[in-house]
């Protein structure tokens, strides 16, 4: 009796040990993790202070920074300076007009870049204020710069200038963002709200919450859509209706400073938390944590491959390879 006892006794430790084995060697399958690249001053990229991105109708990708500016082709990059014609080292924003030429918003003036020759304007020649916020062209290839002080137009020949006045004008003359709508509309986001410009007409945009009328930057998203980057959050107006958004819904951050649609038509905010990327329904998150070179987020971009460049303030690109 006690031999059968023992063997059944045996048996079952056995059988138990094989399922207690099977269990410890099975792994819970894990997502694929994310794939970044990384470009830093000494890899090819001028400096690693980026504070603004731009892509050419080439596939081009043209990066501002506190020192110069840089154009990577898809495999190398090119670098220009103060003494290559450049008329400050400092770049504000970065934006390519029909002619596909680069304007470059400085602190003290602007520079246009054909791709070998600079012309540089600035208050001696025709620039209405040397600080310059925000650059972009309109259909006629008129462009506009926003500046503290009011907003200029050059139209190739001669300069417009357009400031704070009494009646109908922009609404505020420190003008941070400059951006040129699908219909030809002029939005100029500032320190104190949004002025939106059409032919004659004037319009303004004002929240009742403060720090959502200064806004960082404008972007337009391929509905039509308009967001607003400001020290709230981002606001989304589609015409007659606004959309908040802010860390109660998943933006990692309040104070956002860029703004990009993806070609797959995913929303992503740059802030000094990280960058949050938005699907419609779901948000999720980079930073250092999780992939990001460093957490404050400058400049957004997508490459011709559909991977996502993100400048920061201090440790270059980092690129996320989207599968």
């Amino acid at each position: 009796m006690k031999t059968l006892l023992r063997t059944l006794f045996l048996l079952i430790v056995t059988i138990y040990s094989l399922f207690w084995l099977s269990s410890c060697n099975t792994k819970t399958p894990t997502a694929p993790q994310s794939k970044w690249t990384y470009y830093k001053a000494g890899e090819g990229l001028v400096n690693n202070e980026v504070t603004c991105m731009a892509k050419d109708g080439e596939g081009n990708i043209w990066i501002g920074t506190k020192y110069g500016f840089s154009k990577f082709d898809g495999t190398k990059f090119f670098n220009w300076q103060v003494t290559d014609g450049l008329i400050y080292h400092a770049i504000n924003c970065i934006s390519l007009d029909k002619s596909n030429n680069v304007w470059l918003g400085t602190d003290f003036g602007t520079s246009k870049f054909d791709g070998t020759t600079f012309t540089n304007f600035n208050t001696d020649n025709g620039l209405g204020y040397n600080l310059v916020f925000g650059i972009a062209a309109d259909d006629q290839n008129n462009v506009w710069f926003g500046t503290g002080k009011g907003v200029s137009m050059y139209d190739g020949t001669q300069w417009t200038y357009y400031v704070k006045t009494a009646g109908e004008s922009l609404v505020h003359n420190i003008v941070t963002s400059v951006m040129v709508d699908f219909n030809n509309h002029k939005w100029f986001g500032t320190e104190f709200g949004t002025s939106e410009f059409y032919n004659t007409v004037w319009t303004t945009y004002l929240s009742q919450n403060a720090p959502a009328n200064f806004i960082n930057t404008l972007y337009q998203d391929k509905n039509g859509n308009i967001w607003f980057g400001s020290l709230a959050g981002v606001l989304k107006f589609d015409g007659t209706n606004y959309t908040s958004y802010t860390t109660g819904e998943g933006l990692v951050y309040n104070d956002v400073e860029a703004i990009f649609q993806d070609s797959k038509g995913n929303m992503w905010f740059g802030t000094q938390f990280g960058v949050s990327k938005f699907d419609g329904t779901t948000w999720k998150t980079y930073n250092s944590s999780n992939g990001l070179s460093s957490d404050w987020v400058t400049a957004i971009e997508e490459d011709k491959n559909g991977n996502m460049w993100f400048g920061t303030i201090n440790k270059g690109i980092s690129v996320l390879e989207v599968p």
